[in-house]
């Protein structure tokens, strides 16, 4: 299975993500195929990463739905 990364940030030529397991690291952006942005879910190719549209997707929609509830009275 490939790992997975959130992009929390990014600070210079160096992209701040979250592992699945909870740990921060930084990543270069020129390691990062193709165009991202901040909670863009990254997957780890060994020599690249690639933003998976997928699991972005699906991220965002259980985020909104999260934010939803949270507004509801």
């Amino acid at each position: 299975m490939d790992e997975k990364y959130i992009i929390d940030r990014v600070e210079g030529d160096y992209a701040i993500v979250e592992k699945e397991n909870g740990d921060m690291h930084k990543i270069s952006i020129c390691s990062i195929k193709g165009s991202f942005k901040e909670g863009d879910i990254l997957i780890n190719r060994n020599e690249y990463f690639e933003v998976d549209e997928t699991f972005t997707l699906i991220r965002k929609k259980q985020i909104d739905e999260s934010m939803k509830d949270m507004w509801e009275e």
